[in-house]
């Protein structure tokens, strides 16, 4: 189920913002990717703290995810059926000057539900974040997954995602 991009936003940075559209809803299912809104903050902080059970830092902000909705390189996307939120990651676009006007993508904070994992939401989740990127003609995506992460990383690399090639660091501020 691969989703379309298209529409169109004013914004600060550029005359338009490229944006994800909504996808077809299957109607059997009433099943979209989307984009969060203000709206989801108690859906997206019980997704997360399913990511990060024992963080004490975590904040989810309605201001915070329509400020995100605005900025023409970042996006939260959530994949919701039947008005719940089953899953999400967070998908934001890097310029550089090492490629030409390639940009690449950064993946992080995705997760699903415990209890709706292995029903190819993620899977969803990542074509839908690849096919954007792709329309961007961004040259690569990176992914930032914990490291004790082992279910999730094998769930990557199965969707072509090569753990070996980087070693990722963190400093927390």
């Amino acid at each position: 189920m691969l989703m379309q991009v298209s529409r169109c936003r004013a914004s600060k940075y550029s005359r338009s913002k490229r944006i994800i559209e909504p996808s077809d809803r299957l109607e059997e299912y009433d099943i979209m990717i989307r984009e969060a809104e203000g709206k989801d903050k108690e859906q997206l902080s019980s997704l997360y703290r399913m990511l990060v059970p024992n963080s004490k830092k975590m904040n989810v902000l309605e201001e915070q995810i329509d400020k995100i909705r605005m900025d023409p390189f970042n996006f939260v996307l959530v994949y919701e059926e039947g008005g719940a939120l089953l899953g999400t990651l967070t998908l934001n676009i890097c310029l550089q000057a090492m490629h030409g006007t390639r940009p690449y993508g950064v993946i992080e904070n995705i997760v699903v539900h415990e209890d709706h994992r292995s029903r190819n939401i993620g899977q969803s989740l990542l074509q839908y974040a690849e096919e954007y990127c792709r329309s961007l003609n961004c040259h690569k995506i990176m992914l930032l997954s914990h490291s004790k992460r082992l279910r999730a990383h094998q769930f990557f690399e199965r969707e072509g995602y090569d753990g070996s090639v980087s070693k990722g660091f963190k400093k927390y501020l």
